[in-house]
């Protein structure tokens, strides 16, 4: 699916049997041109059954206009958009490519990944078998926010500037890369994965984390002030195995420092894993 400069919509497809436009606005003049629009896509076994919901199985193309919202579902295939301004994607276990939105993205699928690209606006993303990759988003206006999920897949933000981003998951490792926005407020909770955040060397933020993991990994680059004890360095790999009657404990701490003037926010909540603050 596509934006393009025509205010109308060219739908195209060479699988399925028969294409159906649905007008769905209510308006009172029906001579009007129509605000919103289902496309139906039937093969031959919809067809006999045309009371059921569409199911067909089909490659699609769509060109609608650049300032559309699009809301599109599929159940195994991919989905792929650009160009428009909103959209709502969903997929059970096709993977979902997004690029050059201007204004709003949700999407969200169970076995599939997420790749949002050259966009802006509000965003919200989630995944339960996939990954989300996320390269060059920004606001378009101060209140939209970014917030990302996943069960077992990995998060990667790459240049993402909203002021608030928030990116959590069960199992799966999330790397920030980037700089950080001004006033910024930044929230990663993560439970058996990795943290990772590589960051300007001239960042300025203000760091609150809760650390609760076997090994008790937390690394900086940064010369934090610490506002608190610092963690203590990850211990040594012992030579030998430990003795089976040992058993290794999990260990809580609250790390709190600053660097810089602290104009940023960066909230921490890591129960397993390593979180590292690296320097770019």
């Amino acid at each position: 699916m596509r934006g393009w400069d025509k205010n109308e919509i060219h739908v195209r497809s060479v699988d399925a049997a028969q294409l159906d436009f649905k007008r769905i606005d209510r308006v009172k003049d029906p001579s009007k041109p129509a605000t919103r629009i289902d496309v139906m896509v039937w093969d031959k076994a919809n067809l006999s059954h045309p009371d059921r919901d569409c199911q067909a199985v089909a490659s699609v193309e769509m060109d609608m206009p650049a300032g559309a919202t699009v809301q599109v579902q599929t159940r195994d295939g991919d989905i792929t958009i650009t160009g428009v301004a909103g959209v709502v994607a969903g997929s059970q276990n096709g993977d979902i490519m997004i690029d050059h939105v201007t204004r709003m993205v949700e999407a969200g699928s169970l076995g599939g990944s997420i790749y949002l690209k050259d966009s802006s606006g509000r965003v919200n993303l989630s995944s339960a078998g996939g990954g989300v990759e996320v390269t060059n988003v920004k606001p378009s206006d101060d209140e939209d926010t970014f917030e990302v999920g996943t069960v077992s897949g990995d998060i990667q933000l790459n240049r993402v500037s909203n002021q608030k981003v928030t990116a959590k998951t069960t199992n799966g490792t999330v790397t920030m890369t980037g700089p950080l926005a001004k006033s910024g407020l930044y929230n990663f909770q993560n439970m058996t994965g990795d943290l990772i955040l590589a960051i300007p060397h001239d960042a300025s933020f203000r760091l609150n984390a809760k650390v609760f993991s076997e090994r008790q990994n937390f690394v900086s680059d940064f010369a934090l002030k610490y506002l608190t004890d610092p963690p203590p360095p990850p211990p040594a790999k012992p030579r030998t195995p430990a003795p089976e009657s040992v058993s290794s404990q999990y260990v809580f701490r609250r790390v709190s420092a600053v660097y810089g003037t602290g104009d940023a926010t960066i909230s921490i909540a890591s129960f397993g894993g390593t979180v590292r603050l690296k320097k770019i």
